[in-house]
């Protein structure tokens, strides 16, 4: 069905104001079309376009029958172009119709084949004609005898025969072009002698006795000179005045009478048309999509294009004084035949109540040269690595959304600790400065995790692989640089929405207000140095806020979050005893406990996500809202099975939605709901051995990508900030040094989740630390020989066989044993 409507016996006095205000009852219009003749005479019907078929519905039922002043108009949906169902065509105004070639001098197909035929025989005769008109007057000629042996066929011609005659020259091929011409147009003048009156005949009888005494004694040539000459004087003397309808005077009426563009010139072939439009599609894979409505986004044209393959890019360009689209759009496909199936399915189809006008796109353009702020050259290296880095910063995949320049968290602990930077980092201190930074790190990013969650910023969407189009995270920003600053920058190629900078400055948020400006943006400041150091440009995940941008609700200034000396101190310091407690009761947070869910079941098949995430929002605390889907084999989309979860923070809250939702009726269904089994859900954008919205595994943890710098010692005193340690292992290599990865077990599960959460983005020896739940081995086999590990480590016999032997090499350092480990990473 199609959102396009025809409406049909209008008043011959309406206008498209009055049209579009008329229909404009029943939903969004995006187009009106009236028709109109060449001369501008109203053909009484139009077309009006919604923007959902379910809209066009609703008005030809409404309108359908209707009166407009004294008119009945008849309001049908629009058939799509080239329809086979469509009546054959009666109108005088339309091409093709009998009464519109009638009307416009035109002629059918049949006919003007048999005028093409008759054409060619009139050519064929006239060259006959002339070849013996001159083979009769030039047989004395040993000149003609030569030309007429070379220009014989070549079965008859002796092979030994001259070939040069093929190499005419233009002035002699000319020359017999011209004498084809004129003896053809001699023919077609006899022709109309014929066709005239018995009375002219007899008066030019006279003429033609007086004539044939004059010609007496010329030659054939002379004589046909004279003929074409004469006769083409009586043309010119005749004039536009004369009444003959001959075919010699039909160019001069053509001229007088205004005729169409088509008439003018024949029709090309439009299959051949179609062939070089698929040739120029597989050659780019771009389709250039025209009459778009000013309606229309990005998020439309993708659920339209991408079922006939993926899409590398979609580009709407806008108004920069309007912020409006220009209706017109470029699709950019990975493989070139996905876009020859869409230009084919929905060229000339409609798209939001307008037809779509399909076109070839051209390659695009590619980016400049850039220039070197030394005003030389660059040279090929390095515009190599910067066009590498500029090709991978538009891509999905991220080390760390959470980047922060080690430099700029540096100064801003400083700043807030009020102490020089060289004494936070000085190696006299106690510790390692390399986990004091990495300490400071941490902190920071849970600042600023706080940060963007007081400013709607949803932090379980980091783990979402979608991205967003509008927003971009901003990293390795310089401690220097300032909201203002920032706004100034990106401000440059757009509108902004929110920008939010926490107040470590280290990493912020910029929302553009139109797709198009923020890819501009992105594009020109992808690895742009500010300062003393290159941002890094990232898209943000999709659906980032919680709420759309407002320009009331959300202002510009915002308070920071204020650290005192005491407060950062503490985080450096270990967790004691009574928080360890407090973490075994109950964990960082409501995170994986059971009764935080509530089942629903009876939910109707046409209820959203969106209708009952407002239905439970009376309750404070709600967390997600999750119905159940399954895919649906016909259509290839997704089918609600009818029931689903909803979450709360708290178990409290669960049960007083339990309490206050029980039974409610929701989109005409009673729902039931129950208490759940399932536990809280907790994303984690680490890698895959994280959380995965389970309970704690275990107590232990192993600790990935380790710097070979650092020693058991430096990952203690880093881990033990965050929670109790048991143990720390470091396995050995045979050759010497770590292996790269450690083994860290803590007193309570709680205590691992809440380090596992709170350390993910951070960076030691600016290495990122990957943290996962360390694999337990269950088997029969596993557990004896671990069992027997143990036994032979406290009964003392060296003697005993194991895996892990203690080896003492000169005065090595209690901190730094020497481990020979030949597991894996199991412990």
């Amino acid at each position: 069905m199609s959102s396009r409507i025809i409406v049909k016996n209008l008043p011959k006095h309406i206008d498209e104001r009055r049209f579009r205000n008329h229909f404009g009852l029943k939903g969004e219009i995006t187009d009106v079309k009236l028709i109109y003749t060449n001369r501008g005479k109203f053909r009484r019907f139009g077309y009006i376009g919604y923007r959902t078929e379910e809209e066009a519905q609703s008005a030809c039922e409404y309108f359908n029958h209707s009166f407009i002043d004294t008119s009945k108009i008849e309001v049908q949906i629009a058939r799509p172009h080239g329809d086979a169902s469509l009546p054959r065509a009666w109108s005088i105004y339309t091409q093709g119709t009998s009464l519109y070639n009638k009307a416009h001098g035109s002629k059918s197909k049949q006919e003007k084949a048999a005028e093409d035929k008759k054409d060619k025989e009139k050519t064929q005769r006239a060259i006959h004609t002339l070849y013996d008109e001159l083979l009769a007057g030039n047989q004395d000629d040993p000149r003609f005898k030569e030309f007429l042996q070379v220009m014989a066929p070549r079965a008859k011609n002796r092979t030994w025969t001259n070939d040069d005659y093929a190499n005419w020259q233009t002035d002699e091929l000319a020359a017999i072009k011209g004498a084809v011409a004129a003896r053809r147009e001699q023919i077609e003048l006899q022709d109309t002698d014929t066709a005239k009156n018995d009375e002219s005949i007899d008066k030019s009888s006279d003429a033609g006795n007086d004539e044939q005494v004059q010609t007496a004694g010329l030659s054939d040539m002379d004589w046909l000179r004279m003929h074409m000459s004469s006769k083409i004087d009586e043309d010119e003397k005749e004039g536009p005045d004369t009444q003959d309808t001959t075919e010699q005077e039909a160019p001069a009426a053509k001229k007088e009478e205004p005729k169409p563009v088509t008439a003018a010139k024949p029709a090309s072939d439009p299959t051949a048309a179609i062939g070089d439009t698929i040739a120029q599609i597989q050659e780019t894979g771009r389709l250039f999509v025209r009459n778009l409505s000013y309606m229309a986004t990005e998020d439309d044209l993708r659920q339209t294009f991408e079922p006939f393959g993926p899409l590398s890019e979609v580009h709407m360009p806008i108004s920069k004084d309007t912020k409006r689209p220009k209706g017109f759009a470029y699709i950019l496909y990975l493989l070139p035949e996905h876009a020859v199936n869409a230009y084919k399915a929905l060229d000339n189809k409609v798209f939001l109540g307008r037809l779509l006008h399909v076109l070839p796109g051209k390659e695009k353009p590619q980016p400049r040269e850039p220039i070197d702020s030394l005003g030389g050259f660059t040279s090929g290296v390095k515009k190599e690595r910067e066009a590498k880095k500029k090709a991978l910063a538009g891509s999905d995949f991220n080390w760390n959304s959470l980047f922060m320049s080690a430099d700029a968290v540096a100064d801003s602990i400083s700043e807030r600790l009020n102490i020089a930077k060289a004494d936070l980092l000085s190696a006299d201190s106690a510790g390692n400065p390399a986990v004091r930074l990495a300490l400071a790190e941490t902190h920071i990013i849970n600042d600023a995790k706080q940060y963007f969650e007081q400013h709607g910023v949803l932090l379980d969407q980091f783990g979402n692989s979608e991205r967003s189009d509008v927003v971009i995270l901003v990293k390795n920003i310089p401690f220097s640089v300032t909201e203002d600053e920032l706004r100034s920058l990106f401000g440059k190629y757009g509108s902004l929405g929110r920008v939010l900078v926490p107040p470590s400055r280290t990493i912020a948020i910029v929302e553009f207000m139109e797709p198009t400006e923020a890819r501009s943006a992105f594009r020109h400041l992808a690895y742009k140095r500010i300062k003393d150091a290159p941002i890094y440009l990232e898209r943000a995940p999709k659906d980032i806020f919680d709420t759309p941008f407002d320009a009331d609700k959300h202002g510009q200034s915002d308070q920071p979050i204020e650290d005192t000396k005491a407060q950062i101190e503490k985080i450096h310091e270990p967790v004691t005893v009574v928080e360890s407690s407090r973490l075994a009761g109950q964990g960082s947070s409501d995170k994986g406990q059971t009764g935080c869910v509530v089942f629903v079941k009876n939910i109707n098949f046409e209820t959203t996500e969106d209708t009952l995430r407002r239905v439970f929002n009376g309750v404070d605390g709600l967390a997600s809202v999750t119905i159940r889907y399954k895919k649906d084999t016909k259509t290839q989309g997704l089918l609600s099975m009818g029931f689903g979860f909803v979450e709360y923070r708290t178990p409290s809250a669960a049960q007083q939605a339990l309490e206050s939702f029980q039974g409610i009726e929701v989109d005409g269904h009673a729902l039931a709901l129950k208490m759940s089994d399932r536990l809280g859900q907790a994303r984690d954008t680490g890698d895959s051995t994280s959380l995965d919205g389970k309970k704690p595994k275990s107590t232990k943890l192993v600790i990935k990508n380790v710097p070979f710098e650092a020693t058991r010692k430096d990952i203690r005193e880093l881990v033990s900030a965050f929670g109790q340690i048991k143990s720390v292992r470091l396995p050995k290599k045979f050759s010497g040094g770590h292996r790269g990865f450690a083994f860290v077990e803590f007193l309570t599960p709680q205590e691992a989740q809440h380090v596992l959460e709170t350390m993910k983005s951070t960076h030691l020896y600016g290495r990122h630390l990957v943290l996962g739940w360390a694999e337990e081995e269950n088997s029969l086999q596993a557990i004896r020989e671990k069992v027997g590990r143990q036994f032979t480590k406290d009964s003392g016999d060296a003697g005993a066989a194991g895996k892990r032997r203690k080896i003492e090499l000169g005065q090595q350092p209690e901190s730094d044993e020497f481990e020979m480990d030949i597991g894996s990473e199991s412990d």
